[in-house]
């Protein structure tokens, strides 16, 4: 029975093929008779309905596969002709099934790539290709967001061959297309599709005009208007207005007679950006929202256009919850309503997305109107489908709503719950975007959230999970940096990075000609500099440089951020304490407090300093500390205790070392915004003339994560003290005199070798610190350096033939995975500005991203002579075995106790004073013998400052009656020591 059962089968197959077949010749035949008149083929298809199905578009393949192939050329062409010309009708035909009628087209258009070569019948194949791309756009089946891509493709083909000079009508078409695909695309970043989508959309209306293709012009301005108003790009204002304009343009064709469903769907759109619109006229703009949506009323009904007519319910819904004039209870009963009435039509089960937009905004309705249970209802219903990894932006808004209701209502579970999702939304969509611009945006944006999940965890009493939100807000663009360096550390740079590498050279070289004229005369650093207005010849060449450098991380795929960074867990967290008597210090700082997260090996606890939140403790170090040393550095370093001493009340220093710090040595402090920029080791502990460094050893990090990653790399046994290579880059500019004793005297401690030493202007150019810096484990740079809190990418280490920016130590031509250890002798390396995410952008962090496990630098420009002794009392430390922190402490204890005798009797420093001297004398005689103003009379005269300089201090150090001349935390409190022990 069975085999006579499956012959019966067979046959039936047989006869179902030859059923679909048959229709399909007579369609084809139908098609080629038409000569482009499609009457026929429709009642053809009118009555034959039931044969468009799946088998249809089974046979359909299957027969075009094997046909094409067997047939000649010339009749291969003439089918291709006939597949592609009904392929068209049926993607619009509008009875049957439009999802089967897609997929029928798509079958065609696909099989006559096989005749229609891109190389022998050009056009057709561009034309197909177009055609492809618009049922891909329609496409019902199968994954939007993939369908949306394959489309682009074809899209982009078709361009291949309909330039603009050849074909400018139907290169202007295909743009417009392409502009829509783009428009709405999933993929990719939302922020770029929408800039591509801008300029497809503007490089059709360079061939459409209202005169010669009114309907094509006004559909462009139409889609033009929908992509400004959804552009975060540049002023909001202004893409408002410039959608505005664009709708305003369309309605000039589109008219209510003519063209009533086009100019409906338009007013539509044109009450939408109405109701974003800010500013003066807010209440105004509203209304003209309210008046649109009730025009389009008129065409769009519930009986004829059900979707349209709940749209618009939704949009009124809107506007009446943002509605200044008239009663505020009544305009949001009046919401409810609308949003109601839409949710009549928008279902879960037929419309789930647009379901989930009406009740996020029932839920905001509720909840402006005090009905706290109803809006959480809601705000959940949306978040059904509102998923992270499905709708990640429409998440983040819902999961905020219902998170910050709760929060206010001091629901703290609820309002965890709520922030948890909204940030897996917000890390799902920065993994999303590929503009690095895109991707701080977003965090920006979203550092709230961050911040009250911490305070709700805390609130409910959850101390653990508040510290392990806490760290996951930080130095998110560090991490990944960090993060790429041990992914990509020992590949080979691709050819394209390399030349962008290139180009970013080139324009720093060029860069470091124009500046070349304001090397600074007098002082370890150009401080002031920093915030001169450059000429437009350097801004020109660093908007430049900043362009070619987003280029690379989107080129270098792991720069470009397409990593996964997962946030540590507290328990990984601890594994970093590898002491019991270590302890990590992470500062986080709300609106209304900055608390105190203090973490050991088996235990956390939490010390919140109360009101001392973002205004009041971080506005009062911008106001306090950073904004005087920017303007009046004097000034600033005569009130350095006082303001140290008033910091370490705000912190409660006392309380915090007597409640959580008992029985602890070493301190891994991670600090929170300008806190950043804080001596921690310089405050008082309230003891009598004790500072938290003579109590602790210190050392810093911006988050634990970059600590695990700096311990990532350090390899136990890789090195040790004896293979150490040592390098150092001394006085570059021929203008720091003790930069040279620093650096000769540390080269006899360690035998460095003379190849292993870049000595001023002849030898300490960048490239050459670039091999010395791949070749070493060690490096000491005794230098100037220049920080740019205004655009921290241009921090610099300067050097003999220009300079080594931030910028470069972060692109892949610097990954130094056997650097152990570098020390910046230069001013300002770790002085910056973090963004709202914490991120701070130093030189110092530079070089943990390019591979140091641990950098001591500097917070502000320092003495020139007290930075030579502390460089020599650390390394003094280091020789005895003592690690980083260790030394670091020695050597700040070492320099502020140093008396004024035991300076005067070092046999170095009275020759350094010698040299001083000769060098001053021999100067001044020269630069007597020049003219004032040439060349030789300037080299002389900055020679002759420098030394004076020098001279003077030894003199007046000398003569002073201080005990202890570096006592002051500005010479000794400024060095740091950032990453490992």
């Amino acid at each position: 029975m069975a085999k006579g059962f499956g012959t019966q089968k067979q046959k039936k197959g047989r006869q179902n093929h030859k059923y679909y077949l048959d229709f399909l010749l007579e369609v084809l035949q139908v098609t080629h008779n038409s000569n482009g008149n499609f009457q026929a083929i429709s009642s053809l298809l009118q009555t034959n309905l039931n044969k468009l199905d799946d088998k249809l578009i089974k046979v359909w393949r299957s027969w075009a596969l094997n046909t094409l192939s067997r047939v000649d050329t010339e009749k291969a062409y003439a089918m291709a002709v006939d597949i592609v010309n009904f392929s068209n009708f049926i993607q619009d035909f509008s009875l049957g099934f439009p999802a089967i009628n897609l997929e029928i087209a798509i079958v065609g258009y696909q099989m006559v790539e096989s005749v229609f070569s891109h190389k022998v019948y050009q056009e057709e194949w561009a034309t197909a290709q177009n055609s492809l791309g618009n049922a891909y756009c329609r496409r019902l089946r199968g994954e939007r967001a993939k369908n949306l891509e394959t489309a682009i493709i074809c899209y982009q083909n078709a361009l291949q061959v309909y330039n603009h000079k050849k074909f400018p009508e139907r290169w202007a078409d295909i743009q417009s297309n392409l502009g829509n695909a783009y428009l709405d695309r999933i993929r990719g970043d939302r922020f770029d599709n929408l800039e591509t989508a801008i300029i497809c959309y503007q490089n059709a209306l360079q061939v459409y005009n209202r005169e010669k293709f009114p309907e094509r012009w006004a559909d462009t301005q139409s889609n033009l208007g929908n992509a400004y108003l959804e552009r975060s790009y540049g002023d909001q204002f202004e893409n408002l207005g410039m959608s505005i304009i664009c709708y305003q343009n369309a309605l000039e064709i589109y008219n209510q007679h003519t063209f009533p469903q086009r100019w409906a769907g338009i007013k539509i759109n044109l009450g939408n950006a109405y109701c974003k619109m800010i500013g003066i006229d807010r209440a105004d703009n509203i209304e003209q929202a309210i008046k649109s949506y009730e025009l389009a009323l008129q065409v769009f009904t519930r009986y004829f256009f059900p979707q349209y007519w709940a749209k618009i319910q939704d949009n009124l819904g809107n506007a009446y919850c943002n509605r200044i004039y008239g009663d505020k209870v009544q305009n949001l009963e009046s919401a409810i309503c609308y949003y109601e009435q839409a949710l009549e039509v928008r279902t879960i089960e037929d419309f789930p997305e647009e379901w989930a937009s009406t009740q996020n905004n029932l839920g905001a309705a509720y909840r402006d109107k005090g009905q706290i249970d109803e809006a959480i209802e809601q705000f959940k219903s949306a978040l059904k489908v509102y998923t992270h990894t499905a709708f990640p932006i429409m998440c983040v808004n819902s999961a905020s709503n219902l998170a910050n209701m709760t929060f206010n209502a001091e629901l703290w579970s609820e309002a965890m719950q709520g922030y948890s999702i909204a940030i897996e939304a917000v890390e799902t969509s920065r993994t999303w975007a590929k503009s690095e611009l895109h991707r701080q945006e977003i965090l920006a944006k979203s550092i709230g959230i961050y911040q009250n999940m911490v305070q709700a965890c805390i609130n409910a009493g959850q101390i653990e999970k508040a510290f392990e939100y806490s760290e996951r807000s930080r130095s998110k663009r560090l991490v990944d940096l960090m993060a790429s360096y041990n992914l990509s550390q020992g590949e080979e740079i691709p050819p394209k990075v390399q030349e962008l590498l290139q180009q970013y050279e080139e324009l720093q070289q060029q860069i470091d000609q124009e500046r070349q004229s304001h090397k600074s005369e007098n002082s370890r650093s150009e401080t002031r500099a920093a915030w001169e207005a450059y000429n437009e010849a350097i801004a020109s060449l660093e908007t430049q440089k900043q362009q070619v450098w987003e280029n690379l991380r989107r080129e270098d795929p792991v720069l470009a951020g397409e990593i996964q960074v997962n946030p540590l867990s507290l328990s990984e967290i601890q594994r970093l304490i590898d002491q019991p008597n270590t302890a990590i210090l992470s500062f986080y700082t709300t609106n209304s407090d900055t608390h105190i997260f203090v973490v050991q090996q088996n235990q956390i606890a939490l010390h919140t300093c109360t009101g001392q939140g973002l205004n009041t403790l971080q506005g009062w170090i911008n106001q306090n500390w950073l904004l005087p040393y920017m303007n009046d550095s004097q000034k600033w370093e005569t009130q350095i205790n006082s303001i140290l001493h008033e910091l370490a009340e705000r912190l409660q220093i006392s309380e915090l070392i007597s409640e959580h710090l008992q029985g602890i040595e070493e301190l891994i402090l991670v600090p929170h915004l300008l806190l950043h920029q804080i001596p921690f080791a310089a405050l008082p502990t309230g003891e009598y003339q004790e500072y938290l460094g003579d109590k602790f050893l210190i050392r810093y990090t911006p988050s634990c994560q970059i600590l695990e990653f700096c311990q990532q790399r350090d390899i136990v046994g890789t090195f040790n003290d004896i293979s150490l290579q040592y390098g150092t880059v001394e006085d570059a500019e021929d203008n720091l005199p003790c930069a040279r004793f620093e650096g000769e005297k540390l080269a006899k401690m360690y035998n460095i070798p003379p190849e292993n030493r870049l000595i001023g202007s002849s030898q300490a150019t960048s490239n050459n610190y670039r091999q010395l810096a791949q070749q070493v484990q060690v490096l000491h740079s005794c230098h100037h350096a220049q920080s740019r809190l205004d655009n921290p990418l241009e921090s610099q280490l300067k050097l003999a033939d220009g300079s080594i920016t931030l910028g470069q130590l972060m692109t892949p031509n610097w990954r130094l995975p056997q650097l152990v250890e570098v020390f910046l002798s230069c001013c300002e390396t770790n002085l910056g500005i973090p963004s709202l995410t914490d991120d701070i952008f130093t030189l110092s962090t530079g070089f943990l991203c390019a591979g140091a496990r641990s950098v001591v630098s500097t917070l502000w420009s320092v003495n020139d002579l007290a930075t030579a002794l502390f460089s020599i009392f650390y390394y003094q430390q280091r020789q005895e075995g003592r690690n980083r922190p260790e030394a670091l402490q020695k050597a700040q204890i070492k320099l502020r106790e140093l008396k004024k005798e035991e300076f005067l009797r070092w046999e170095d420093i009275k020759k350094l004073y010698n040299h001083a001297k000769t060098e001053y004398e021999e100067a001044q005689n020269k630069r007597s013998q020049y003219k004032r103003g040439s060349a030789e009379w300037l080299k002389w005269t900055q020679k002759f400052i420098n030394y004076r300089k020098l001279k003077n201090q030894i003199e007046v150090l000398e003569n002073s009656i201080e005990q202890f001349p570096f006592s002051h935390p500005h010479y000794w409190a400024a060095f740091i020591c950032y990453g490992l022990r």
